[in-house]
């Protein structure tokens, strides 16, 4: 039996063997269904709370984020989904968003990511709009929370937008105490500001790093985002 088991162990060990096992996924601080619940406020109103969820998908992750469509949020018409799926890397594979503005009506924008990202964008008359760029190692709404959470260092990100990619520094905001319902916390504030789009978040430094608020915006205006609550989703 131990001359059977012999060979079996020293393929194992063969650096042949090793180099063509598949690489570990690299460690997050959050978990499988990690559920974080914000109370939205939209042009200084409050308009209600968007859920942000992460579930593993493979080798990756699949992000999900939705406004609630009650109280004032629904009188004013103001509604928001978004679908994230990562690569291991924790950079986007698909994504796909959609957004109703007040006054303006709803647009959705969808995005494929393989040899080269691929954008389509339908605008509030129906009209359909496509671009594509060699650029592959992008982010988007919901995947970028959760790749500064893991890579706070500066480097030049690519954020997924239209009509074409946004490239900026990520830059860091010092630290500061951020307050919300969940308590007092020490923070650290990062921000992209490209063409279109700004994205401001402080994430408590503790291990979790929770992002404790996020203000996201593009010429369309912008929402504020506090967290009120961290949940397990079953």
């Amino acid at each position: 039996m131990k001359k059977r088991l012999l060979p079996l162990l020293i393929l194992l060990l063969s650096p042949l063997s090793l180099a063509i096992l598949p690489p570990e996924s690299e460690p997050v601080p959050w978990s499988d269904g990690e559920r974080l619940i914000y109370e939205i406020t939209w042009k200084g109103l409050a308009i209600g709370r968007q859920t942000i969820e992460a579930h593993k998908a493979g080798a990756g992750w699949h992000y999900t984020g939705s406004v609630e469509n009650t109280g004032l949020a629904s009188v004013v018409g103001f509604s928001m989904n978004v679908d994230s799926h990562t690569r291991d890397d924790l950079y986007t594979r698909r994504f796909r968003r959609e957004l109703t503005v007040p006054g303006e009506g709803k647009r959705v924008l969808t995005a494929v990511v393989g040899e080269e990202t691929r954008v389509s964008f339908v605008w509030v008359d129906g009209s359909v709009h496509r671009f594509s760029s060699p650029q592959t190692s992008v982010l988007d709404d919901a995947s970028v929370l959760y790749y500064v959470r893991v890579h706070p260092d500066p480097q030049k990100l690519w954020f997924i937008n239209y009509p074409s990619l946004v490239s900026a520094p990520l830059q860091s905001l010092g630290r500061r105490t951020v307050e919300t319902r969940l308590g007092r916390f020490p923070a650290e504030g990062y921000l992209f500001d490209g063409d279109g789009a700004r994205i401001e978040v402080w994430y408590e430094t503790g291990e979790k790093r929770w992002p404790l608020r996020i203000f996201f915006g593009q010429k369309w205006g912008g929402f504020t985002a506090e967290l009120v609550r961290v949940e397990q989703a079953r």
